[in-house]
């Protein structure tokens, strides 16, 4: 599982915001990293109850790890031992709305390891019978107004009705189910 999750994760390289690989990157970095694209426009995957207005959890993690949870959005996110060189408080948000977007801060932090953010899919499209779990992937954006707009590609995996992802740094990710 974690190999698989190696193979979904998000870029890490110096610039904390999905930044475009270097000239010298191969093709298996890419696949370790994600996949930098032009701007594009993703169809969400959506709630079947919309969120009437942010949701927010926060914790203090340090160097052993620690686990954050918005139960009301289905998310939950572990944060592995090591991730973190010290104490840092870390906050998730998801949006509001029916997309199945967040927030996370603070922005542009990066690990050495990648966070495991594990998304319940019961009160999505998908729980609904709407769509099909293959179609999901992970998107990063830049700008949480245009949450549909992503710049990095990245796959999911789907296990026991949800879908689970690394986090390799903070920003705004969003998970979709196609491309417009």
């Amino acid at each position: 599982m974690f190999a698989a999750l190696l193979l979904i994760s998000c870029s890490t390289s110096d610039s904390p915001v999905a930044p475009a690989p270097s000239a010298a990157s191969s093709s298996h970095e890419l696949l370790l990293k994600g996949l930098p694209i032009p701007s594009t426009t993703v169809t969400p995957l959506q709630r079947t109850k919309p969120l009437a207005s942010p949701v927010s959890a926060s914790a203090y993690i340090g160097p052993l790890g620690g686990i954050i949870n918005l139960p009301a959005a289905g998310l939950t996110v572990v944060v592995p031992a090591l991730a973190l060189p010290s104490k840092q408080l870390i906050t998730v948000t998801a949006l509001a709305g029916s997309d199945v977007a967040y927030e996370f801060a603070p922005h542009g932090l990066k690990f050495p390891v990648p966070l495991v953010a594990t998304q319940a899919l019961g009160s999505t499209q998908v729980g609904a019978g709407l769509i099909d779990v293959r179609a999901l992937f992970v998107g990063y954006f830049a700008d949480a107004t245009k949450d549909n707009v992503i710049s990095e590609l990245l796959s999911v995996g789907v296990s026991a009705g949800a879908a689970v992802f690394p986090i390799w740094h903070f920003s705004g990710y969003i998970v979709a189910s196609g491309r417009e």
